[in-house]
């Protein structure tokens, strides 16, 4: 019997193992782990994963913070159906897989990695700059499995909202905006892609009067970068339940931006300028957004140990 286990880790893309039996695997911060958890209620060796005949045991390897099977914390369990894992503060989800599960989980993931070869060579295809936008946007769209989502580019003017899908422009800078004006400014101050897949858990989003009032389920905001430096973000959420955004995801993700940013960086136009005067400005956005505009990534504390997630995962 095969399993696999998704693990959740504060503002960051799911990791996903798939084990089979007579495999172990350990968890924990240390680099030698399995699964390497970088966060900080994660113990250096925090637990271990193995096969137990026709079942699987997680076993805590004497962590600081313990490891927990749906709320109730454990030193030895077995684990012989879908359940909630929380080690220290990362939620995971534990699920028995069958050989339908595998065979579509491969099928799936060869799926992925077509079409981000697909749209990263329409990309290359592409003259002019609008284009280049609405594709590098649905592209993101696609791959990061969310419904909506806006580009945001500098000009001489600043930075603004230069394509936009399942968003009118026109609500942009009004309170009407329902997106995380905290999570472009972390992309945008970091260089680094900002993921969430549990916004509900996460305290620097939770709060933010913008996400509340859209309901967001998850988000993914990845920078445009010329050299070291933001050129612009593509910024993508959704609002119903979805597949997690995993580091696969994120990868696929990464390298796709990555390509559109060289696309920016070398034709840079007169075109760039152009549609500046009737776009939405980022400083409107953020002035409408107080609440979000005051997020600071230096500020970000993570997720409380009582937003454990309920029901069966599956």
């Amino acid at each position: 019997m095969q399993a696999r286990l998704t693990a959740y880790p504060p503002d960051s893309a799911a990791s996903i193992r798939s084990i089979g039996p007579g495999d172990a695997l350990r968890i924990g911060r240390g680099g030698d782990n399995g699964l390497r958890l970088e966060h900080p209620s994660i113990s250096r060796s925090h637990a271990e994963l193995h096969a137990a005949g026709d079942g699987w045991q997680l076993r805590d390897l004497g962590s600081k913070n313990g490891s927990f099977v749906d709320g109730t914390r454990v030193t030895l369990a077995r684990l012989d159906r879908p359940c909630w894992l929380r080690l220290g503060d990362v939620f995971c989800e534990f699920a028995p897989l069958t050989a339908a599960d595998i065979a579509a989980g491969e099928s799936g993931m060869q799926a992925r990695r077509a079409a981000a070869t697909a749209h990263t060579a329409r990309l290359d295809g592409l003259q002019r700059l609008d284009d280049l936008l609405d594709a590098s946007l649905r592209g993101v769209l696609e791959l990061a499995q969310c419904e909506r989502g806006f580009v945001l580019l500098q000009g001489n003017g600043g930075f603004r909202v230069r394509a936009s899908l399942a968003m009118d422009p026109a609500q942009l800078a009004t309170r009407e905006f329902s997106g995380s004006v905290g999570a472009v400014r972390r992309a945008l101050e970091t260089g680094r892609s900002v993921v969430v897949n549990d916004i509900g858990s996460e305290a620097w989003l939770a709060s933010r009067a913008s996400v509340v009032a859209a309901g967001l389920n998850a988000l993914a905001c990845l920078p445009l970068l010329d050299g070291h430096d933001a050129i612009g973000v593509i910024y993508a959420d959704r609002v119903h339940a979805g597949p997690p955004i995993s580091t696969l995801d994120l990868e696929l993700l990464d390298a796709f931006t990555e390509r559109a940013s060289l696309w920016l960086a070398a034709r840079r136009t007169s075109e760039w300028l152009d549609g500046e005067s009737t776009s939405a400005r980022w400083s409107d956005i953020i002035a409408t957004h107080p609440d979000d505009a005051a997020t600071s990534p230096m500020a970000a504390q993570l997720v409380p140990t009582s937003a454990m997630p309920t029901g069966d995962p599956t």
